[in-house]
């Protein structure tokens, strides 16, 4: 058992996945659902301003927005702060800030008088921020959908929308067939509105019923712990938010371009920014598994016919006993025959 792990680990890592330990490697083979979480797992998680909408001032919107999320690790912050420097604008200095995991920020900028919100449609509505129906259709047209959207208000007037989008992995689509193909169920779990996730899913082939949208991090937590009442559960993020899914469900897998705090709540970890690796080692557990309930077959085996004969039980009748040696050399051949079986592992 030890040599095929080894054997297994060795394979897993030099294909960009890291294993935290046998027992990982144990319940990746006995995964049968996959959770992926939606921005920065199946897209790259760098995110850019596409379009600014019911914005009288794009610069003032971009600013105040830039400003107040400049101490941010989202990567929707570090879009808007991206092109704020590319812009050459100056960011203001932070007076007071608050976040709210999943939903926004808020808090007060230096020369700007009054509480600013930055995050999702129904938070800022839920602030008393009121919002246009006519404004609300111009967000689900079919030019905008597929985008997602952060409002920007201060002392609840509303400043604007802003459109961000964010590219594909290019193994995404790959890798969830291959997943499909070997039989696993599929879900896509997203903090992002239902027009942006559906569009998003159509993608990657996904159904309707295997989306959620609108999540916020302790709603996919209530999900995993659902599904693990009756299937063996994988979750793939890479974010902060995600953070308390990965730990709990059945195998926490990281992107290997996520957040440390992701990466070291997770089980196994895809090093770099492809997800290729993630078919290979839920695959490559299975054939683990294999192996060694293959080198316990062979081990017990050699044992099975050999002490029988070594205690004499062919002796009375056929006067054949096992030397000392002869024992040896079965014993010896038992080793190589369990490792060489390891070390075939593909």
């Amino acid at each position: 058992t030890p040599t095929v792990i080894t054997v297994a680990s060795g394979k897993a890592a030099k294909k960009g996945v890291l294993f935290k330990g046998g027992d990982k490697i144990e319940m990746a083979s006995k995964i049968n659902h996959v959770i992926f979480d939606k921005t920065g797992t199946l897209t790259k998680g760098e995110p850019f301003i596409i379009d600014y909408i019911n914005s009288d001032n794009n610069f003032h919107l971009l600013k105040i927005s830039a400003s107040l999320e400049s101490e941010s690790r989202h990567p929707i912050a570090n879009a808007l702060v991206k092109e704020a420097k590319k812009q050459n604008i100056d960011l203001l200095s932070i007076k007071r800030i608050n976040t709210e995991s999943g939903r926004g920020i808020s808090g007060e900028l230096e020369s700007i008088n009054g509480i600013i919100n930055i995050g999702s449609i129904e938070w800022l509505i839920s602030k008393g921020v009121i919002i246009e129906s006519e404004s609300k259709k111009t967000l689900e047209n079919e030019k905008n959908k597929s985008h997602s959207v952060i409002g920007v208000s201060i002392n609840n007037s509303l400043l604007g929308f802003i459109l961000l989008s964010d590219l594909l992995r290019e193994d995404a689509i790959s890798s969830v067939q291959k997943l499909r193909k070997d039989n696993y169920e599929i879900n896509i779990l997203s903090g992002d509105r239902k027009e942006t996730v559906v569009e998003f899913a159509k993608q990657l082939g996904s159904k309707e019923d295997e989306i959620k949208w609108n999540l916020l991090p302790e709603m996919k937590l209530k999900i995993i712990e659902n599904l693990k009442k009756k299937n063996k559960v994988a979750m793939i993020g890479d974010g902060i938010n995600d953070a308390p899914a990965l730990a709990a469900s059945n195998l926490g897998i990281a992107v290997g371009s996520g957040t440390q705090i992701a990466k070291a709540n997770a089980d196994v970890v895809l090093m770099g920014d492809q997800l290729g690796g993630l078919p290979y080692a839920l695959s490559l557990a299975k054939r683990t598994i294999r192996k060694i309930k293959q080198n316990i077959f062979w081990a017990f085996g050699y044992n099975l016919v050999a002490i029988p004969i070594a205690a004499g039980i062919l002796f009375p009748k056929y006067g054949i006993l096992l030397t000392p040696s002869i024992a040896a050399l079965l014993m010896a051949t038992s080793s190589i025959t369990v490792v060489i079986n390891a070390l075939s592992l593909d």
